[in-house]
Formats: structure tokens, C-alpha cells, sequence
């Protein structure tokens, strides 16, 4: 895997963060882990998997295809 840096909303390496495996063309996300049971209990997440919040600001990083759903 491959990752390269796409864009983030603050500096020194704080969160948010968003990221792209070149191989996979998918996107990681770095951001803030959601903690509350009561926002946790309204998803199924599945035993492997975390939950994270990212502004929408972040996503002005997206290749505009992309942010649309277009692959």
C-alpha cells in the first residue's frame, strides 16, 4: 500500500486528515474518534471497525468526480 497525503485543515499532523492508498484508490481519514454511546448505538459498526467525525470542510480535498460519487 501506498498512501499519499491529500489535504487536512490544520497543520503539524492534527486532525482532520485525508488520505489516498494509490494502489486501492481508496480514501483513509484521520479524524476524531466518535466516543458517545448514544451516537455509537444509532450505527451497527462491526468488531474490527471505528467510527471517526470529519468536518465537511475536509472533503473540499476530494477530486470534484469523486466528492460526487463518480469513480
Amino acid at each position: 500500500m501506498r498512501i499519499t497525503f491529500v489535504g487536512g485543515s490544520t497543520g503539524q499532523g492534527g486532525s482532520p486528515r485525508l488520505y489516498r492508498d494509490e494502489e486501492s484508490g481508496d480514501f483513509i481519514v484521520q479524524g476524531y474518534v466518535v466516543t458517545d454511546p448514544a451516537d455509537l448505538t444509532q450505527m451497527e459498526i462491526p468488531s474490527g471497525e471505528t467510527v471517526v467525525r470529519v468536518p465537511a470542510s475536509l472533503f473540499t480535498y476530494l477530486p470534484k468526480d469523486e466528492a460526487n460519487g463518480v469513480s
